[in-house]
C-alpha cells in the first residue's frame, strides 16, 4: 500500500544559498564582461539566455537552474506529476486546521484510478472541478475546512464513495446526485450555509451517518424516513419547528441531535424510534414531554436543558438504561422519584 503525506510543505532547496551566491557570481562576471563588450554581442547573449530559459522548463512546468537542479516553487503549488505515482491509494495534502495553501489540486491527481482516500482539508480551496469523477476508486473524499462554495454534479458518479467530509466551506446545498453514491454511508457537512436538503439525498440507499448541523436548515425532507439504514442524525443548530412523520419511522436510528433549533413539541411518534440512544433537545422551545418518549427504553443520554418545561413525564421511570439527564435552565420544580432508582443514572443535572 502507497502512501503520501504532505504537512505544510516547505520549498526551499538545502542548496539555495549556495545556489543563490553561484547566481550572483555568474551575473556580476557576465556585467563585467559586458561592460567591454558591444551592443551586438549584448543582443546575442540576451538572446542566447532566453533560448536556455525556454529549454530549462520540462514537461511538468518545473524550471531549472543551470545545473539541472529543480528551482522551488511557491508555497500554494505542487509539481505536476502524480500520474508518475499510478499506485498510489492514500494521498494526505492536509489535515483539518494543518493543510497546505494549495487553492486549486494539481489536474494529475485526477488520474490516480488506485486512489481510495483523498485529504484536501484546510488547503484554501475554492472549487473542486467536474474531473473529480475520475477517481474511481476513491472512498473517503475530506474537504472540510475550505472555501467550497458548490460541488460538482460529477461527484455523483462516485460508485465506491462511502465518506464525504466537507464540515465548515461555504456551501450552500448539498448535490442531489450524491443519492447515485450507491455506497455512501457518511455525509459530514457541519458548518455550512445549507439552507435545506433534497428529498434526494433521502434516496441513498446505505446512509448511515448524516451530519449537517451548524447550518441555516428551516424544515426536514419528507421523505427522510426512507434513509432505512440512518443510524446517527446530527441536525443541531439550525431553524428547525417540526420533525416531519417519517422521522419517526427510522427503526435504526441510535443518534439524533436536534438541540438549538425552533422545536416547540415532540410528536408522540417519537416514541417509535425504540433504538435510541443518545437524543439531544437542548436550547430549544419544549414546555411538554410526550408520555410516549419512555418507549425508547434504550436512551442512555437525554438532553433537554435550556427549554422552557415545568414538569416530567412519570413514564420516563421506564428508562433503565439512562446515564445522563440534562435539565438545567428549565422551570422543572420535581423530578420522578423512580428517576432516582435507575441503576445507570447519574444525578440529574
Amino acid at each position: 500500500i502507497l502512501r503520501l503525506t504532505l504537512e505544510k510543505f516547505e520549498t526551499t532547496s538545502p542548496d539555495k544559498e549556495k545556489n543563490e551566491k553561484e547566481k550572483d557570481e555568474v551575473k556580476n562576471g557576465s556585467k563585467k564582461s559586458s561592460s567591454s563588450s558591444s551592443d551586438s554581442e549584448e543582443e546575442e547573449e540576451e538572446e542566447e539566455k532566453e533560448e536556455e530559459r525556454e529549454l530549462m522548463s520540462d514537461e511538468e512546468g518545473d524550471l531549472h537552474d543551470e545545473e539541472g537542479n529543480v528551482i522551488p516553487r511557491q508555497a500554494n503549488t505542487l509539481p505536476n506529476r502524480f500520474h508518475k505515482m499510478p499506485n498510489l491509494v492514500e494521498l494526505h495534502l492536509g489535515y483539518y486546521g494543518k493543510g497546505n495553501p494549495l487553492k486549486t489540486l494539481p489536474n494529475s491527481v485526477y488520474s490516480l484510478q488506485h486512489l481510495r482516500k483523498l485529504d484536501a482539508s484546510s488547503c484554501r480551496l475554492t472549487e473542486l472541478p467536474s474531473e473529480i469523477n475520475r477517481l474511481t476508486s476513491i472512498e473517503e473524499l475530506w474537504l472540510s475546512g475550505n472555501f467550497l462554495t458548490s460541488l460538482p454534479k460529477s461527484i455523483g458518479d462516485l460508485k465506491k464513495l462511502k465518506s464525504l467530509w466537507i464540515n465548515y466551506n461555504q456551501l450552500n446545498m448539498i448535490p442531489a446526485t450524491l443519492e447515485f453514491c450507491e455506497s455512501l454511508e457518511g455525509i459530514y457537512a457541519h458548518g455550512n450555509q445549507i439552507e435545506f436538503l433534497s428529498t434526494a439525498l433521502c434516496r441513498i440507499p446505505k446512509l448511515k451517518h448524516l451530519g449537517a448541523g451548524r447550518n441555516r436548515i428551516k424544515f426536514l425532507p419528507k421523505n427522510i424516513g426512507e434513509l432505512v439504514n440512518l443510524e446517527e442524525a446530527w441536525l443541531n443548530d439550525n431553524h428547525i419547528r417540526e420533525l416531519p412523520d417519517s422521522m419517526f419511522e427510522l427503526q435504526n436510528l441510535k443518534t439524533l441531535w436536534m438541540s438549538s433549533n425552533q422545536l416547540t413539541s415532540l410528536d408522540k411518534k417519537v416514541g417509535k424510534l425504540t433504538e435510541l440512544s443518545e437524543l439531544s433537545l437542548s436550547k430549544n422551545r419544549l414546555t411538554t414531554l410526550p408520555s410516549s418518549l419512555a418507549n425508547c427504553t434504550r436512551l442512555r443520554v437525554l438532553q433537554l436543558d435550556d427549554n422552557k418545561l415545568v414538569a416530567l413525564p412519570k413514564s420516563l421511570n421506564n428508562l433503565g438504561y439512562l446515564e445522563e439527564l440534562w435539565l438545567n435552565g428549565n422551570a422543572v420544580k420535581e423530578i420522578p422519584e423512580g428517576l432516582y432508582m435507575i441503576s445507570n443514572m447519574r444525578k440529574p443535572v
